[in-house]
């Protein structure tokens, strides 16, 4: 299976064939040059050979970039005739001057083979740079040993120790570069990976806290003790509702009622932990806390209270069944921390408090009314009890607690129909929830 890392390199190798392209053409124009300077070119048909075939290497590569059927064994295929074709020039031209086919290494010709080699390592494939630097080698070595075998070689030690020296470097060369493009490709690797993690991260946090968090690394995995809003939404009946439809339209309910609460979440500085069918958990202060959390959670219910009464009234009026939804809010203490693999990370709240939420949204249909809040959440926002119209508290033990919670709820909702996309906390006064 094809990863997003091998997608992401493809397309890094398809925009350098123009790079590669130059490199090929400039060695091409050096090797007719140095051809008609030593009047090899004389020879015609068998200069033309090499010559032509580095000349259509050249021409197909970017031609067949975006060919993405056997792609891979054309770059070890042209990486091969590069090989023959350069040696082929180099046999040539120690022919023309009369000289054993050993001294052609001394020739500029041969310094070609760099430029193979860099094409190879542009296109990020460390076991082609491998395997170009490999196979010129192992071809001067089969050429040596037949030039000796048929007696035209003429070694000296002079000659031997500079045409190894000349090999040496050629798969120093290549090493190094095989060294380099791996670790390089190693490093893009992780930082596509990290890429991705980022976008996928986004999906599910603000641009703020995805940023914060990939840039936390694995210090965001080490869960520590703060305190945080939470915020759980639930749709009142939702199993009767999803049974008078068919699957698609349930798919296409759910991602319209996740659209319309993500968007307030998000603009009051929340983040949605979590979907749970039409639950909704959100929290306000992760992975940062800041003095606002608790207010920013209120705002944010209040206004998810305009939007599903509108909703409801859009549905009233296409003649489909109304939506009712149940919006419970806590702060507290909890437990906050990254989990997950290289595949998924998901930044989460465990503890009392979060439970205490979602006890608080189950309550609202009890007491009849879209939201509650916790005297907690109230009390860790300053100045907000006297901006909203509360009724009187109510005193109730939630399941698990041995201490009875006040719990608050808004003494009037109206509905005025505001625009969903530009509200904010200074605007909630038009938005279905009077404020004093």
């Amino acid at each position: 299976m094809t990863t997003d890392v091998d997608r992401a390199f493809a397309r890094l190798e398809r925009r350098s064939e123009r790079i590669i392209a130059g490199l090929r053409l400039l060695a091409l124009l050096v090797l007719a040059l140095v051809f008609r300077v030593v009047g090899t070119a004389e020879q015609g048909h068998p200069t033309m050979v090499p010559l032509a075939g580095l000349a259509a290497i050249t021409v197909l590569t970017p031609v067949l970039a975006s060919w993405k059927p056997s792609r891979a064994w054309l770059l070890w295929l042209f990486a091969t005739l590069d090989v023959a074709f350069l040696s082929h020039c180099l046999v040539m031209l120690a022919d023309q001057s009369g000289q054993p086919v050993q001294l052609a290494l001394e020739t500029p010709v041969a310094l070609l083979i760099f430029v193979f080699l860099a094409a190879a390592a542009v296109r990020h494939r460390p076991l082609l740079i491998l395997f170009t630097g490999g196979l010129f080698v192992a071809t001067w070595a089969a050429l040596w040993l037949w030039a000796s075998y048929a007696g035209t070689g003429s070694w000296t030690p002079g000659t031997l120790t500079g045409d190894l020296g000349r090999l040496a470097v050629v798969g120093l060369t290549t090493y190094t570069l095989f060294v380099a493009v791996t670790r390089a490709r190693r490093a893009s690797t992780r930082a596509i990976n990290e890429g991705w993690r980022r976008q996928n991260l986004s999906r599910y946090f603000s641009p703020q806290v995805a940023d914060e968090i990939a840039q936390s690394g694995d210090g965001a995995r080490s869960f520590r003790q703060q305190k945080v809003a939470i915020l759980f939404v639930d749709l009142r009946g939702f199993t009767g509702l999803a049974e008078r439809m068919t699957a698609d339209k349930v798919a296409d309910f759910l991602n319209e009622y996740r659209r319309r609460v993500a968007q307030p979440i998000a603009r009051h500085g929340g983040t949605i932990d979590k979907f749970i069918g039409d639950g909704v958990m959100a929290l306000f202060g992760v992975p940062e806390p800041c003095a606002d959390d608790a207010r920013n959670a209120v705002l944010a219910g209040v206004e998810l209270v305009s939007v599903i009464d509108r909703w409801r009234s859009e549905r009233l009026a296409e003649g489909l069944p109304p939506v009712e939804a149940g919006i419970g809010i806590h702060y507290g203490e909890v437990i906050a921390g990254a989990l997950g693999d290289e595949q998924r990370l998901e930044y989460t709240v465990v503890g009392d408090a979060v439970n205490a939420a979602a006890r608080i949204e189950r309550l609202t249909a009890e007491y009849g009314t879209p939201l509650l809040l916790s005297a907690d959440v109230l009390a860790a926002a300053p100045g907000l009890a006297q901006e909203l119209q509360l009724a009187p508290p109510v005193t109730c033990l939630l399941r698990g607690r041995s201490q009875p919670a006040e719990l608050y709820r808004l003494a009037v909702v109206t509905s005025q129909g505001a625009d969903e996309e530009e509200l904010s906390g200074a605007d909630m006064r038009n938005v279905g929830v009077t404020l004093r």
